[in-house]
């Protein structure tokens, strides 16, 4: 079943065929890329040493335990 759009005319339009070399070759230089700021960078990142020394204290009792257990 067709629905009936009374205020809807399908008109057909003329297509051109692509022309890929016209695509491929640019007529004007391209615009210069503004380059982000370094502000938006994280800067001074510091490694958090209390998270770093509890890790190594749970490497150091693992590595004691593989050898004492095993």
């Amino acid at each position: 079943m067709k629905a009936h759009l009374s205020l809807y005319n399908e008109v057909e339009q003329p297509v051109e065929p692509i022309d890929e070399h016209k695509l491929a070759v640019a007529e004007e230089k391209p615009a210069k890329i503004q380059a982000p700021k370094p502000s938006y960078y994280l800067v001074n990142a510091s490694t958090p040493l209390k998270a770093v020394l509890i890790a190594l204290a749970i490497l150091a009792v693992w590595a004691v335990a593989e050898f004492v257990l095993v």
